[in-house]
């Protein structure tokens, strides 16, 4: 009987252990993974979870989620997210956490405006502005590139480009053009060629007058400093993009401002974005 009675208790405890071992097993099943491939501004996720039943995304950018398998995604500005997926199933829960890096899109000054679909505007005319409309912009590691739209007397033939490359209104030129902010540091002043792109001439010019008043020196030209493609059509509008070299800014860091004004060939204004010569008129803002 002694026997019997220590062998009982061993049998059971055996039993517990199986069942123990099987639900354990169970629930390491579930278990959130995913990857991603970034393309632009444009995020496709893949899921390659264990056993998911319903999804939670969190795109780490202030965003709705989603609740799709494999969602896409589009950021509006270029950085690091902290992207999080949980699933659940059957009560249990599993997260998987993964920074996601967004370089936004690769620029090219060719003529094909797709590489912006993904860009929001930086800048658009509600009141005022003349030929100029909107603008879109985008910096890369070595330039900062700018898409333009204009209405059809909109051309560039003569046209001023203030920057202002250090983010302090205090120095650079200050023009009664835009009272609020200024502080252009460099003024970027020429011809766009319709017929030749590349043969646009002008020069770019470094601040250099005391007391913010009106005074440059020459430090480049367009051929050195600036890339335009032709112009083109699109909704009506007429539209062109074109870079500014980095290089020739000196070493401008998270920001910079600029306005451009457009002015017919007796040097008359026609347009300028933002809009120019109001009480509330200033420069407008670049992320780098």
């Amino acid at each position: 009987m002694k026997r019997k009675i220590v062998i009982m208790p061993c049998i059971a405890l055996a039993m517990l252990c199986i069942f123990s071992c099987k639900k354990d097993e169970k629930g390491s099943g579930l278990k959130a993974v995913f990857s991603y491939v970034a393309d632009g501004f444009v995020v496709n996720f893949t899921d390659f979870s264990q056993n998911a039943g319903d999804y939670k995304w969190d795109f780490g950018d202030g965003s709705e989620g989603s609740t799709r398998s494999n969602p896409s995604h589009i950021y509006s500005k270029k950085g690091g997210y902290m992207v999080s997926l949980e699933i659940t199933n059957n009560g249990e829960t599993s997260t998987f956490k993964d920074s996601v890096y967004v370089l936004g899109p690769n620029i090219k000054i060719d003529g094909d405006f797709n590489d912006w679909e993904h860009v929001e505007y930086s800048y658009t005319n509600e009141n005022g502005g003349g030929t100029l409309l909107k603008v879109k912009t985008f910096a890369s590691t070595t330039d900062v590139n700018f898409y333009l739209e204009g209405n059809q007397s909109f051309n560039l033939a003569v046209f001023d480009l203030y920057i202002d490359s250090d983010n302090n209104p205090n120095t650079g030129l200050k023009t009664w053009l835009y009272p609020v902010t200024a502080g252009a540091d460099f003024l970027f002043e020429g011809n766009f060629n319709p017929a030749n792109p590349a043969a646009s001439t002008g020069s770019v010019f470094a601040h250099n007058a005391p007391d913010n008043g009106w005074g440059w020196n020459e430090v480049a030209s367009f051929a050195n400093a600036m890339k335009f493609a032709k112009m083109g059509t699109l909704n009506g509008n007429k539209v062109i993009e074109f870079s500014v070299k980095k290089s020739v800014l000196g070493s401008p860091k998270k920001y910079l401002n600029f306005a451009l004004v457009e002015m017919d060939t007796g040097w008359t204004e026609i347009g300028s974005l933002p809009a120019s010569q109001k009480a509330t008129s200033g420069f407008t803002r670049v992320e780098l």
